[in-house]
């Protein structure tokens, strides 16, 4: 490996809300149940216990009945399904039928998903990583209105405390003497001290219940990042402490890598995909290969082997690094500044990647298929794709400001190591070169905000790691 041309200038951790996916916690999958292609969403709630919402489609409109029921994703409650819910067709959506499900505890879960039609039955699993990323606020009005119920119910304890003490001994006409009104306002200051106690006590309840659950909130993983000399990037993790039980040495491999590491500029006008090794339990090494100097933002996919996935960020400086040459799964772009344009071809070697927009808005929160075809120089489509890690493409998905980071696959954004899992298995998937692949890929995604983003999309031809980039605007 060649020597840097300068030494790292600044390395710092780069604090940030990050889970299976940073900013993206939705789980999108274009899949087979049975002889139905299903388009399913599933939207895991914020805090659990919670409310997760279920959407499935089939774009064939083929399914006359849904079922979905939530489950463990390992463990014997993953073979005792309980009573599944119906999914209700939606009115306005033929095709597409909606379900909530409770999720009761933080980790790994799966939503089982069981379709029918006239061509037979299908079932499907959704591996699903239930993470609270929050307690539930409690709105303005509804603080008024509880503050409002406590007042009237104090004050009526108060009073009716001092009406049984100064009238309890009267006679039916009697009219309270000095004695009893003295009882009656020696028991109202009982009640009123005895109510303020009852107060004070319920809300250190309330306070150290509240703090219980903060630590049940979910932390990510810390990533230090360190740079030598020599341009070896290392990322050491750490827990920070999060309640639920969780280790950094149990970590599987996912496409044949234990971490795929998302090296980016923040203009992003620079893109690298690399895989680093581990080193040592909950560190990991990658040799960099040239990079300019500048500032860089790091995203990195884990999968644990209780199947849920994390993405750990970092952010380092440098100013230069003469690294290694690009080779294996690895894979880098440079491009411009400016925006790509949607809809626009990209040239790639040997050929362009055409991106199918079909020119209408991009909505936030709904879930698009993103459909891209693969030419030769000429236009023809090629014929000579191969499975890249597994898959016929890769797809990351970026908002502009970097708060959003997704990496996405033509199955959906679930990691096929969890996947695998919800399958029954965590056999690696062959990798082999396929021939005669579609000269076609398409990535099943919704945008959790609006905003302006930027996806990179990766095939692989004759050995080669193609990468393309397309910008996209979504509305609200």
């Amino acid at each position: 490996m060649k020597r840097t041309l300068a030494a790292a200038a600044l390395l710092l951790a780069w604090p940030a809300v990050a889970a299976a996916h940073v900013g993206s916690p939705d789980v999108f999958l274009d899949a087979q149940a049975g002889p139905y292609r299903v388009l399913i969403t599933v939207r895991p709630p914020h805090a659990i216990p919670g409310v997760a919402d279920v959407e499935v489609q089939s774009p064939a409109n083929e399914l006359s009945r849904v079922q979905i029921v939530p489950l463990p994703l390992t463990g014997p409650g993953a073979q005792f399904a309980p009573t599944a819910d119906l999914a209700v067709r939606a009115a306005n959506i033929p095709s597409l039928f909606t379900g909530h499900l409770w999720m009761m505890t933080a980790g790994s879960w799966q939503v089982r998903v069981t379709v029918h039609g006239n061509r037979g039955d299908g079932t499907i699993s959704v591996p699903v990583p239930t993470l609270p990323q929050t307690t539930l606020a409690m709105t303005t009005p509804l603080r008024v209105l509880l503050a409002t119920f406590m007042l009237l119910l104090c004050g009526g304890f108060v009073a009716i405390a001092s009406a049984i003490a100064r009238e309890g001994r009267l006679g039916a006409g009697e009219t309270p003497g000095p004695a009893a009104v003295r009882r009656g306002r020696i028991a109202g200051t009982v009640a009123v001290l005895l109510t303020i106690a009852v107060v004070l006590l319920g809300n250190w309840w309330w306070a150290a219940e509240a703090s219980a659950y903060a630590r049940y909130v979910y932390k990510p993983l810390e990533t230090m990042p360190s740079l030598a000399a020599d341009g070896r990037l290392t990322l050491t993790l750490r827990d920070p402490g999060w309640i639920a039980s969780r280790r950094i040495d149990d970590f599987v491999p996912d496409h044949d890598h234990l971490m795929h590491l998302f090296v980016v500029s923040p203009s992003l006008d620079r893109f690298y995909h690399l895989h680093p090794r581990r080193v040592e339990p909950g560190a990991f090494a990658q040799p960099l290969p040239d990079l300019p100097a500048g500032e860089y933002e790091l995203f990195g996919d884990l999968v644990h082997a209780t199947g849920v996935p994390e993405t750990v960020t970092g952010r380092f400086t440098t100013a230069g690094v003469a690294g290694r040459l690009i080779d294996g799964d690895d894979s880098e772009w440079a491009g411009g500044r400016e925006s790509v344009g949607a809809g626009l071809t990209r040239t790639v070697k040997d050929g362009r990647i055409v991106w199918d927009y079909d020119g209408m808005p991009i909505a936030a929160r709904k879930l698009t298929v993103f459909a891209f075809r693969i030419e030769n120089t000429d236009g023809s489509p090629a014929d000579d794709l191969e499975l890249y890690m597994g898959m016929p493409g890769h797809a990351v998905f970026v908002k502009r400001d970097r708060r959003v980071f997704a990496h996405v696959h033509p199955a959906g954004s679930a990691p096929m190591a969890a996947m695998q899992i919800a399958a029954g298995t965590i056999a690696t998937t062959p990798h082999n070169h396929v021939a005669a692949l579609p000269p076609a890929v398409s990535f099943p995604y919704g945008f959790p905000e609006s905003g302006d983003y930027r996806i990179f999309v990766q095939v692989k031809r004759r050995g080669v790691v193609q990468t393309a980039a397309f910008d996209a605007t979504v509305s609200r």
